[in-house]
């Protein structure tokens, strides 16, 4: 995702968890690019998400609904761009 360079991977952490506070047990954070082909003052996150439901199995309907949650706050928050 593309956001503004001040915006930190822990903001994205806590709101991520702020969002979906049952099934979110980890935010990771495996890349970090600033530089050609991106926007002036913006920088391209990768980051990973857990979920998991200790009393039952997830189901792909289940997943798509949170992941897009925290994808819907994420943009519109911090104004988000994904990639």
């Amino acid at each position: 995702m593309l956001l503004k360079e001040e915006i930190t991977f822990s903001t994205i952490q806590a709101l991520a968890f702020q969002t979906e506070r049952k099934l979110l047990k980890e935010v990771g954070l495996f890349d970090v690019y600033e530089g050609k082909n991106i926007a002036p003052g913006t920088k391209s996150y990768a980051v990973s998400f857990v979920l998991q439901d200790s009393s039952a199995t997830l189901t792909d309907k289940k997943i798509d609904k949170s992941m897009q949650r925290i994808q819907e706050a994420i943009t519109k928050e911090l104004g988000a761009q994904l990639r």
